[in-house]
């Protein structure tokens, strides 16, 4: 069983003081710290002062952090190292401001997995440790996006980004379909149309799974489920650290509809809870997730989405990444 600490007062020296205590048996002076978080698309995106306030903790440790981001498969500022570390600069992730260099690599390792080819960036393999950062919200795939997602997209190629959305892709079985529309109703991609049976726009298709998981009828079918895809990704990333020290934290505040890869992230669907911190990636994202169900009384992700936030984190499980059970501690 994990410890997991939840700080509720995210603005008071605990935070530093926590981090420290909990960074200081592994993260040794001169450890190159590949230090991973989103950078935002808009208004969404890691705190920066959050993010500021971590490195200040590793530099104080004697550390070498740098922050870092992969670019993205879609159109936008996003696609290039060079629009990326200019968006990142805008929104206060430049290295003046972080007091570390801040990069956007775009060279890959594969890391093989049972379903895919996944293209690494190697700014982990020459990493000595890793700190991941990553702000809670809803997620339109998963229900919700967390550390597992952050890892997942965030450490690989553009097309490894795609392959994790197009390899899950389903297919509708015709004699199995009965047009109730549910499918269609729980798309977040609206692409799915039913008349007499569903339709798929596989153009259209993000490929998250959501109206497979919600078939009453199992009409729905792929080889692999976006849930596992993601937590295979998640898998090669780490894998690539090769046993080297992680840490997680949580920030779940400012809880949006939509993920900070969205322009527009939408409202927030719960209350603040605080920020989690801990070394197994399962048992943080499974208290940051409990935390907030609890907190608001239903599962606002799934509630929102139409999708169970559990699955990738049990999938992930699955692969050995950590244990759901955890112990959490309230600072």
């Amino acid at each position: 069983m994990s410890k997991v600490y939840l700080i509720k007062e995210a603005k008071s020296e605990k935070y530093e003081q926590l981090l420290e205590r909990e960074l200081k048996d592994n993260f040794k002076p001169g450890m190159k710290v590949a230090c991973k978080l989103h950078m935002g698309q808009d208004k969404g995106m890691f705190s920066p002062e959050l993010a500021k306030r971590s490195i200040s903790v590793l530099l104080k440790l004697g550390c070498k952090p740098f922050l870092f981001d992969t670019p993205v498969n879609y159109p936008g500022p996003r696609h290039t190292a060079e629009g990326y570390l200019a968006l990142a600069a805008a929104h206060g992730f430049s290295e003046q401001a972080m007091g570390c260099p801040v990069i956007i690599p775009d060279n890959y390792v594969n890391v093989k997995t049972e379903h895919m080819e996944v293209e690494v960036t190697d700014a982990l393999k020459s990493a000595d440790a890793m700190l991941v950062l990553t702000h809670v919200k809803g997620h339109p795939g998963s229900g919700v996006g967390g550390a597992i997602k952050n890892l997942a997209m965030g450490c690989v190629s553009p097309k490894s980004k795609g392959d994790q959305h197009c390899l899950a892709i389903p297919k509708v079985v015709d004699e199995d379909c009965t047009a109730c529309g549910l499918c269609e109703e729980v798309c977040p991609f609206k692409a799915i149309k039913v008349e007499e049976k569903a339709v798929i726009d596989c153009e259209g298709c993000g490929g998250c799974s959501t109206c497979l998981h919600n078939c009453p009828n199992n009409a729905l079918v792929s080889d692999v489920t976006f849930d596992t895809l993601l937590a295979e990704a998640a898998f090669a990333a780490l894998k690539l650290m090769n046993g080297k020290p992680v840490f997680y934290i949580n920030d779940a505040r400012s809880i949006t509809k939509l993920c900070d890869c969205f322009g527009n992230p939408e409202k927030m669907i719960a209350k603040d809870v605080g920020v989690l911190l801990g070394t197994d990636i399962i048992g943080v994202e499974m208290a940051s997730v409990d935390s907030v169900i609890n907190q608001e009384g239903s599962d606002v992700f799934k509630e929102t989405h139409s999708h169970d936030p559990y699955i990738h984190i049990k999938e992930a499980e699955k692969l050995e990444l950590g244990k759901s059970d955890y112990d959490l501690e309230v600072v």
